[in-house]
C-alpha cells in the first residue's frame, strides 16, 4: 500500500476536483426548478421556461413561442417542434443530449419512473447565478486517515436495473447493480451492492452506503463511494476507501432524484471519515404530484 502521505496528497487533489466540480456554474449547486412531464402531455407550460413542453412516444417535446425568447437547442433556435433527449447528466456523461440555454440558464430532461410504474420525466433547470458556493453551503470533510482505506473483493455479476426509491417522494430512479463487493471491518464481514454509472466509455463502480454516523454527523440520505477498477484490466477492485465518500447531491439541492442505499448497504457502524454533513441543511421541499385519478 502507499504511504499515508502519498494517500493524503492524493486525496486532496481529489477533494479539490469535487468540491469545484459541485459548485460550478452549471453543477448541483446551480439547480432551481424541477418540473415533471408524464406519457401524453402535451401544451404544459412551465413556469422558468419558454413555449410549451409535452411528453410523445417517451420523447419529451418543447414547442417554441411565436415569438420572444426561446430555448438556445445545441446551438440553435428551433423554429419548430424539438426533441430534449434525456441525459444531460453533469457527472456521468450526457449519452445523446445536447447543450440547451434559456439565456444564461441550462436546461435538461430526465427520465425516472414513479411508483405505479409509468415513465415520467423531469425537465431540470439550473442558474449560474444562483449557484451556491462550498462556504455557502458549509462543506466540509474529515482530515484523510489510511485506516479507512480497507482492503476489498469485487464479485461481478449479470447487469440488474433496480427501481430504487428516492428521496423525491413517488420517483424511483433506474439503478444497475453490478456485483458486490466484500470488506471486514474489526474482524467482521460485511458485502455491499455495487452500482455501476456509465460514464462515457467506462463504467463507473459506485457504492452507496448508510452507516450509523448518517444523519448526526453526515448526510442522513447516505454517502456514495466512487471506486476503481485494477489498472491491469483484470476487473478487480482490491480497496475501498471511505475516505472518498461524498455526500449525495440532494444534501445540497431540493431538485435532484437522489435514490436511496438499499437495506443491504446499510452499515452498523459509523463511518467517521471522508464528507461531512453540510452545515447549512436543505429543507426537503417535494416537487412530484402524482396524476389525479
Amino acid at each position: 500500500m502507499p504511504v499515508p502521505e502519498h494517500l493524503a496528497g492524493q486525496w486532496r487533489e481529489w477533494r479539490h476536483r469535487h468540491v469545484a466540480e459541485l459548485t460550478r456554474p452549471y453543477g448541483w449547486t446551480a439547480l432551481v426548478a424541477q418540473y415533471w412531464l408524464h406519457e401524453g402531455s402535451s401544451g404544459v407550460e412551465l413556469d422558468l421556461l419558454p413555449g410549451t413542453w409535452g411528453v410523445q412516444d417517451g420523447r419529451v417535446i418543447f414547442t417554441p413561442p411565436a415569438d420572444g425568447p426561446t430555448l438556445s437547442v445545441n446551438g440553435e433556435h428551433p423554429a419548430r417542434p424539438v426533441e430534449i433527449v434525456t441525459g444531460r447528466n453533469q457527472t456521468y456523461g450526457h449519452g445523446a443530449s445536447v447543450p440547451v440555454y434559456f439565456g444564461v440558464r441550462e436546461v435538461e430532461t430526465v427520465p425516472r419512473t414513479n411508483d405505479a410504474g409509468d415513465r415520467i420525466f423531469g425537465v431540470r433547470v439550473r442558474d449560474p447565478r444562483l449557484a451556491a458556493s462550498a462556504a455557502d453551503i458549509g462543506l466540509t470533510a474529515f482530515d484523510y486517515d489510511p485506516a479507512w482505506r480497507i482492503p476489498a473483493v469485487f464479485s461481478p455479476a449479470e447487469r440488474d436495473d433496480v427501481e430504487q426509491e428516492t428521496v423525491e417522494r413517488g420517483v424511483r430512479e433506474t439503478t444497475t447493480r453490478i456485483g458486490t463487493l466484500r470488506f471486514e471491518h474489526e474482524g467482521r464481514p460485511y458485502e455491499l451492492a455495487l452500482i455501476g454509472k456509465d460514464a462515457g466509455d467506462r463504467v463507473q463502480p459506485v457504492a452507496h452506503i448508510r452507516d450509523r454516523s448518517s444523519g448526526p454527523v453526515t448526510y442522513g440520505a447516505g454517502r456514495v463511494i466512487e471506486l476503481r477498477f485494477s489498472e491491469d484490466g483484470a476487473g478487480r477492485i482490491d480497496w475501498i476507501d471511505f475516505n472518498y465518500a461524498t455526500a449525495l447531491p440532494c444534501a445540497v439541492t431540493n431538485f435532484v432524484t437522489c435514490p436511496l442505499p438499499p437495506a443491504q448497504n446499510h452499515l452498523d457502524f459509523e463511518v467517521l471519515a471522508g464528507e461531512k454533513k453540510p452545515a447549512n441543511d436543505v429543507a426537503r421541499v417535494l416537487t412530484y404530484e402524482p396524476p389525479a385519478d
